[in-house]
């Protein structure tokens, strides 16, 4: 997800995908072992993607 695909600013970015600020800096500073699979699935479908999860064999 790229900023600028949503608006201007990280407080628009947060609100639109219903999470706080420093939630959505932490995002965009690829910290995302700070998310559960859960909460980045919400986040994506707020902000009007789909997502998809493929399982191969290890």
């Amino acid at each position: 997800m790229k900023l600028d695909a949503l608006t201007n600013t990280t407080a628009e970015a947060a609100r639109r995908c219903g999470v706080t600020q420093p939630r959505m800096n932490d995002l965009l500073r690829d910290r995302i072992n700070r998310f559960s699979l859960d909460a980045l699935v919400n986040m994506a479908a707020a902000c009007g993607q789909r997502v998809r999860v493929e399982l191969a064999p290890a």
